[in-house]
C-alpha cells in the first residue's frame, strides 16, 4: 500500500534540502571535527608568490638585548619565507620604514651610543641583524621627518638605508603600488 506525503512533511523535506545546498561542505567538517584547536598543526603560510609587505618600525621598544621588538617581527617573517624556499624580489619584497621613534634602530653605532638614552649595549644592537636583512633582500627607509626631529644626520644612519621625505607618505606611496601594511 501506497502511502502519500502530506503538505507538512514535503515542506520539512524541501527546507531541508534547501538548507543542505546552503551550508558548505566546509561547515559541515567543521561540525563534526571534535579535535581541540590547539592541538592541531600551525596553519603555513599559503601564498607564497606575488607577496608584497611593507612594515613600518615606529616604536622603541626592545627586547633585553636591545634588539627592537619590531625589527625582530621583520626577521621572523624573513625568516619563515626563507624556511618555505621563497626568494627575495622572486616571491616575495619586504620593505621596511622606520619612522618616529623607530627612527634610532638605523643609527650607526657611534650616533646610537650617543644619542639613544635607553640602556643597550654598545653600539647599535641591531646594526647585525639590519645587514643581514639587507643582504637577504630587505629594502630599508628612513623617514626624514623623524630624523629631523631627533637630531639624527644623514651620514649617522646605515648606509644601506635611503632617506624618504616622510615615512608616513612612504607607506601611502607603497600600500598604493599593492603592498600589504604591517604594523607588529
Amino acid at each position: 500500500m501506497k502511502r502519500k506525503m502530506g503538505f507538512g512533511t514535503t515542506a520539512v523535506i524541501a527546507i531541508l534540502g534547501l538548507f543542505l545546498q546552503v551550508v558548505s561542505p566546509a561547515v559541515w567538517a567543521q561540525a563534526v571535527d571534535t579535535v581541540a584547536e590547539n592541538t592541531k598543526p600551525p596553519l603555513q603560510i599559503t601564498h607564497q608568490t606575488a607577496v608584497k609587505v611593507v612594515v613600518q618600525v615606529n616604536y622603541s621598544d626592545t627586547i633585553p638585548n636591545g634588539i627592537g621588538k619590531q625589527v625582530l617581527a621583520v626577521k621572523n617573517l624573513y625568516d619563515q619565507y626563507t624556511l618555505l624556499g621563497m626568494k627575495a624580489g622572486k616571491d616575495y619584497d619586504i620593505v621596511v620604514v622606520f619612522r618616529a621613534d623607530g627612527a634610532q634602530f638605523l643609527l650607526n653605532d657611534a650616533a646610537y651610543d650617543a644619542k639613544v638614552k635607553q640602556p643597550h649595549p654598545k653600539g647599535n644592537p641591531n646594526r647585525a641583524l639590519l645587514e643581514a636583512l639587507h643582504a637577504g633582500g630587505v629594502t630599508m627607509y628612513q623617514c626624514n621627518v623623524a630624523m629631523k626631529l631627533k637630531g639624527y644626520e644623514p651620514a649617522e644612519i646605515l648606509p644601506f638605508s635611503r632617506l624618504v621625505v616622510s615615512g608616513i607618505g612612504a607607506l601611502v606611496d607603497l600600500e598604493k603600488s599593492g603592498y600589504l601594511l604591517i604594523t607588529p
